[in-house]
C-alpha cells in the first residue's frame, strides 16, 4: 500500500474511534490556529517541580542517591527540575548538627546525614533546590548553622532559601504570632533572619514570601526589596478544604478561570520589579486533596492546563505539592503526583501523567493559539522547538468529544504523530495511559501507540476524547 494512503487510513481510523464512537454525544467542532509567526518566551528548561513537606528530610530516605524508583519517576520528568522543602512541617523543624542526637517526639529534627542524602540524590537528577527554614518557632542563629549546612552540601544545585512558610497565615490559621501580624511584621522578622543566614553564608540566595494565593504580600514584599532576594514565590490550590461538599471533579475542571487574575497579578508584580516568580506550592484541592477528585484523570488535565496557563504568564515554574499525609504518615495525600506502591517503591499517580506531557510538549518557545469558535471545555497550548510545533489540546468535557482541525499560519508541515492522555473514564484513579502505556515503578516508559498522518494543505483534522488531550507534534520532515 502506498505509504500516503496508509498514513491517511490510520488517522481516519484514530478519528473514527475517538469522534465518533465515543459516546451518543454530539462532539465539539472548532478550529485551532497556531500563530507559529509570532513564538513567545522560551519555557524555563526547570519549569517542573515537585514540592515536599521538611517532615521528609526527618521521616525517612525518600530523597537519597540509592532510592531509584523516586528518582527515577523524577528524572522521568526532565532533566532538570526543581525540588522545594518546605511546607506547613517546617514549623516543626528543628536542627541538629549531631548526627546521633536523640529524637525529639515533637518537632522533625533535621540531621547533617538527611542533608547529605538530599544532596545526593540532586546530584543524581541534577535539578536544583529551594529550601525551606523554620521563621514560625526558629532561631536566627540556629536556621542560619542549618543554612550553611545545606550551602555547603548542596552547592550550586541550591537556588534559593526561603524563611517561613505562608506567613500571612501566622496570625491566624497557624496561630504562631498575635492576629495583629502583617507584612511589615514579617519584613522585620525576615530581615533579621536573612542576616544572620548570609553571616554563615555569604551573598546568599533568597525566595520569598512564600505566601497563599488570597494574599497581597507578594506586591508588598516585592515593594521592600529586601536583600537577596531572587525569586518571588506564592501558592495555589483550586478548591477546597478536602471534603467540602462543593469540591467536586466538575468544579475542579472549571477552577482555571480562577487562576488567571492571580496570574495576571503575579505576572504584573515580576515585570515591575524586574523578579521572576514561582508558584511554589499547588495542588488541585487544599488540606492533603479530595479523593475521587485530586487523585483522577481529571487531575491529571486540570495540572496540564494549570501548567501551559502558568508557562503563559511567564511564571518561571510551578511545584506540585506531593507525599505524604501530614496528619497521617502511613497515608499519600490523596492529590499526590507520586504514590508509595504496595512493594515499597514508588509510582505515577494520575497527576503525574498530566506533568510528563507538559514536560513533553512544553519545550522551547510558546506560540499563540486560539480555538474558534471558543469553548470553556477545550484548551490548547503550543510550542515551537527547532522548526518542530507540538500542540496540546485538551478536552475537560467528560462526555462529548471534540473534532478539531489544526491550522498553522505559516509553512509547510509533511508528518505529524500523536500522543495521548488517556483513561477508562473521567474519573479513573488506576489504567491512566500516556500513549497508550503507564509507567512502572523505577520511571520506565515505552509509549506504544504513535497515530502518523499526512498533512494536507498543513491542516489537521483530530479526534480527542472526552476527558483526554492530545499532543500532535507537527514537522516538516
Amino acid at each position: 500500500m502506498e505509504r500516503r494512503a496508509f498514513l491517511r487510513g490510520v488517522m481516519g481510523t484514530a478519528l473514527s474511534r475517538l469522534v465518533g464512537g465515543c459516546s451518543g454525544e454530539p462532539f465539539f467542532v472548532a478550529r485551532v490556529t497556531v500563530s507559529r509567526e509570532r513564538p513567545g518566551r522560551t519555557i524555563p528548561t526547570d519549569f517542573i517541580g515537585l514540592s515536599y513537606e521538611s517532615s521528609v528530610l526527618a521521616q525517612g530516605n525518600l530523597f537519597a542517591p540509592y532510592n531509584e524508583s523516586i528518582l527515577g519517576l523524577m528524572r522521568l520528568l526532565g532533566r532538570s527540575g526543581v525540588i522545594r522543602i518546605g511546607g506547613n512541617t517546617s514549623e516543626w523543624t528543628v536542627w541538629r548538627s549531631d548526627d546521633h542526637t536523640v529524637a525529639d517526639h515533637k518537632n522533625f529534627v533535621i540531621t547533617p546525614a538527611a542533608i547529605d542524602r538530599l544532596a545526593g540524590a540532586l546530584r543524581s537528577l541534577d535539578w536544583r533546590l529551594i529550601y525551606g527554614l523554620n521563621l514560625a518557632r526558629g532561631r536566627p542563629d540556629e536556621v542560619a548553622a542549618e543554612a550553611a549546612y545545606v550551602a555547603n552540601a548542596v552547592g550550586p544545585r541550591l537556588l534559593a532559601f526561603q524563611i517561613g512558610n505562608e506567613p500571612d497565615g501566622f496570625g491566624q490559621w497557624t496561630k504562631v504570632r498575635s492576629s495583629s501580624y502583617d507584612v511589615e511584621a514579617y519584613l522585620n522578622e525576615w530581615g533579621l533572619f536573612q542576616a544572620a543566614i548570609d553571616e554563615r553564608v555569604p551573598n546568599a540566595r533568597f525566595a520569598g514570601p512564600d505566601v497563599t494565593a488570597g494574599s497581597d504580600w507578594v506586591n508588598r514584599f516585592a515593594a521592600a526589596k529586601p536583600h537577596g532576594l531572587t525569586l518571588l514565590t506564592q501558592h495555589y490550590y483550586a478548591d477546597g478544604p478536602a471534603g467540602a461538599q462543593h469540591v467536586t471533579l466538575a468544579n475542579l475542571m472549571r477552577s482555571s478561570a480562577r487562576a488567571v487574575p492571580m496570574l495576571e497579578r503575579l505576572r504584573s508584580i515580576s515585570r515591575e520589579y524586574g523578579l521572576p516568580y514561582r508558584i511554589v506550592e499547588a495542588n488541585s484541592v487544599f488540606n492533603e486533596g479530595q479523593p475521587g477528585v485530586s487523585d483522577s484523570l481529571g487531575a491529571a488535565l486540570w495540572g496540564l492546563e494549570l501548567m501551559s496557563q502558568v508557562a503563559i504568564a511567564g511564571g518561571a515554574g510551578i511545584n506540585f505539592h506531593a507525599g505524604a499525609n501530614n496528619h497521617h504518615p502511613e497515608r499519600d495525600k490523596a492529590y499526590t503526583p507520586i504514590a508509595r506502591a504496595e512493594i515499597g517503591n514508588y509510582r505515577a499517580a494520575p497527576l503525574y501523567y498530566g506533568m510528563l506531557m507538559f514536560a513533553i510538549a512544553g519545550r522551547g518557545k510558546l506560540v499563540p493559539t486560539q480555538i474558534l469558535p471558543e469553548r470553556s471545555e477545550l484548551c490548547a497550548f503550543a510550542c515551537d522547538e527547532d522548526g518542530s510545533v507540538r500542540v496540546c489540546l485538551i478536552n475537560k468535557d467528560s462526555t462529548r468529544p471534540a473534532r478539531l482541525t489544526i491550522v498553522p499560519d505559516s509553512g509547510f508541515y509533511e508528518h505529524a504523530s500523536v500522543l495521548r492522555l488517556m483513561g477508562p473514564s473521567f474519573d479513573s484513579i488506576s489504567g491512566v495511559t500516556l500513549g497508550g502505556a503507564g509507567i512502572d515503578d523505577a520511571g520506565r516508559w515505552l509509549p506504544i501507540v504513535e497515530e502518523m498522518s499526512n498533512l494536507e494543505n498543513a491542516e489537521m483534522v483530530i479526534g480527542v476524547g472526552p476527558g483526554s488531550a492530545a499532543l500532535i507534534q507537527i514537522s516538516s520532515n
